[in-house]
Order: C-alpha cells, then sequence, then structure tokens
C-alpha cells in the first residue's frame, strides 16, 4: 500500500475555477505545477519552478491568486478531498511502460539505493568527482549507475521487491485511490498538450487565466536518446504488463 510513503504527491487547489488536481510523480508534476502557477499569472521559470511555489505559498501570493499547492500522500490526498468535495477533481496518468523507462533513466537512484548499495554508492562517486556543476544533476549519478544496472536487471528487481517501495514506482490506481474516488477527468500525459486548456475553458476558467495558457509548458521531459524501442523488448513489456496490471486495467491503457 501507498499511504504511508512519502509525501511525493501534489495537490493543487485553483479556486477560480473550483478544481482539486492531483499530480503523481513521473506524470508530469513539474508541469502541471508550472500550468497552475502560469494560469494564477506568475512567471515560473524552468528549474525554479517547485522553489517559486513553495516561496509563494509561504508568503501569501498564492492564496491571494486564489491557489494553493500542497505535498501529500495518498492518506493526505483523500482528506484534502473531503474537505473540498465540490470541486472537479483532475488527474494526469501516464502509460505504465513509459512511466518505469523514465524511472530508469531519472530515478534510477531510489531503487538503487534501496536495493543495489554498491551501484548507488558507484554512481554518485563518480557524480561526486565530475565536479560541483554535477553536483545538483541527479541525472549524471544515474547515467553511471546505468552502467552496472541494465533496465532488464531493473525490472528482474522489481519483480522480486515489488513496486511500492517508493511512490516513483507505485501503482498509479493506488496513488490516485482510484476506488474510492471519482475524478471528473484523468489526462492522458500522451495528449496533455491538445486536452488541457480545452478542459479549462469547459470548466469556466476566466478568460485572462486562459490567455496565458498560449503554450503548454512541459518540464523535466525524459530524454530516451532512441532507447525506447531497444530497451522495451517483448521480455521488458511482459514484465511491466505483470508488475502494473491493475494500472493497465484501471486506467485503460492497452497491454
Amino acid at each position: 500500500m501507498t499511504g504511508g510513503m512519502d509525501k511525493s504527491l501534489n495537490v493543487i487547489l485553483y479556486e477560480p475555477g473550483r478544481i482539486m488536481y492531483v499530480t503523481t510523480p513521473k506524470c508530469g508534476s513539474s508541469s502541471m505545477v508550472n500550468l497552475f502557477l502560469t494560469m494564477a499569472g506568475f512567471d515560473p521559470r524552468d528549474r525554479q519552478i517547485r522553489k517559486l511555489a513553495w516561496a509563494a505559498s509561504a508568503d501569501g501570493r498564492l492564496a491571494e491568486r486564489g491557489l494553493s499547492i500542497r505535498q501529500a500522500d495518498t492518506a493526505d490526498m483523500l482528506a484534502i478531498r473531503a474537505e473540498h468535495p465540490d470541486h472537479r477533481l483532475m488527474a494526469n496518468i501516464r502509460n505504465p511502460y513509459d512511466r518505469v523507462l523514465s524511472n530508469y533513466f531519472n530515478k534510477l537512484n531510489r531503487y538503487a539505493k534501496r536495493f543495489d548499495r554498491p551501484t548507488y554508492r558507484y554512481g554518485k562517486l563518480r557524480q561526486f568527482l565530475e565536479g560541483p556543476k554535477s553536483w545538483p544533476l541527479v541525472a549524471r549519478g544515474n547515467a553511471y549507475m546505468q552502467r552496472r544496472l541494465g533496465f532488464q536487471a531493473l525490472l528482474d528487481g522489481l519483480a522480486r521487491h515489488g513496486v511500492g517501495f517508493d511512490a516513483h514506482y507505485a501503482l498509479q490506481c493506488e496513488l490516485l485511490a482510484l476506488d474510492r474516488l471519482k475524478y471528473d477527468r484523468l489526462f492522458r500525459l500522451e495528449t496533455l498538450d491538445a486536452d488541457f486548456r480545452d478542459a479549462m475553458a469547459a470548466a469556466g476558467l476566466p478568460a485572462r487565466a486562459l490567455a496565458r495558457l498560449r503554450a503548454m509548458p512541459r518540464n523535466n521531459r525524459t530524454e530516451y536518446r532512441g532507447d525506447q524501442d531497444r530497451l522495451l523488448t517483448p521480455e521488458a513489456r511482459a514484465i511491466i504488463a505483470r508488475l502494473y496490471a491493475a494500472d493497465f486495467a484501471a486506467l485503460g491503457y492497452p497491454v
């Protein structure tokens, strides 16, 4: 279960549209924070989005514009929903194949730290030796970890240990409590650019907020470097389909 995990969800309350928007890890969380900050009239910059959000929350600027962004786990999210039952409930979802592959490139450190400490230490040491410019870049350590821990080895490890150890790997249907909540809209990350603005217009958002969404920002995109077809072998896909069977069923993605 996911209730005891760290607070890896973002719960966004946007009062001009009476919207409660939940984002789970590796499903466009940073992009959604960016979008709602933009609609509220802020000017977020890439890699400073969350810093702006937390600073504006602390000094009251978010509340002045009808926006709040809270870090939560699933239990917190359910409590917030109970406090705001009249809000439209929305969330992002993502194809489990792409989400696992994205974790391999961006969150391998979380798996290695828990289950493969020698690989984790090797990656962090090599990252450190690159110098101060690399120290904040988690992707640099992950790149070295990938030299010792291949994608198939990660999947074999997930099959042994399960996926509930970290919210980035956990089932989306459990994080979002789909068995307990009815969502007004689940946005597929793959078609978010085409769907989000029209949905906000249908929700009756003020014209000035919609006008700020001329372009759909997408932050922290995973660059697969053309490796997607090579890594998602039939064997890899079969393991992911088995591990994330509940997500495929609940979210409607084809296996």
